[in-house]
């Protein structure tokens, strides 16, 4: 199989995830943010928290 082949391959499987998961690229972005955020507040509460004690 050539290199194009397996990269036209991995694209077609990763729209089929997608659509098998039932999310969109934008709500998979969405769901990034979400997780970065969550990620960056319990960061913060960890400082926040060892700053004080």
């Amino acid at each position: 199989m050539h290199t194009h082949d397996m990269e036209n391959h991995d694209n077609l499987y990763a729209d089929e995830v997608a659509m098998v998961a039932g999310e969109t690229g934008a709500d998979a972005q969405m769901h990034a943010y979400w997780a970065v955020g969550a990620i960056a507040v319990m960061v913060s509460v960890l400082g926040i928290a060892l700053i004080v004690t």
